[in-house]
């Protein structure tokens, strides 16, 4: 792997309240922030699985949901 970069070989969210496509595009957003932070903050090594549950308010925006995501699973996986 490149330093320069992470690779997420899976990102499973699970986006109830949202239409496939909007959900498509959050995740997206979501891997796409959770690489930038990871590739910044870790050597490069796998960090297996993680498992988080978050909950989101109601009406949350997409921006929220994205931020949300993402800095849960940094939480989780950067020391």
């Amino acid at each position: 792997m490149a330093h320069d970069r992470v690779i997420i070989e899976e990102l499973f969210l699970r986006l109830p309240a949202i239409s496939a496509e909007v959900a498509r595009e959050v995740s997206l957003a979501v891997a796409a922030r959770i690489g930038h932070g990871l590739s910044t903050a870790l050597p490069a090594r796998s960090l297996g699985a993680v498992d988080i549950v978050i909950e989101a308010r109601p009406g949350a925006s997409r921006e929220e949901l994205i931020e949300s995501v993402a800095t849960a699973v940094l939480r989780a996986v950067i020391p």
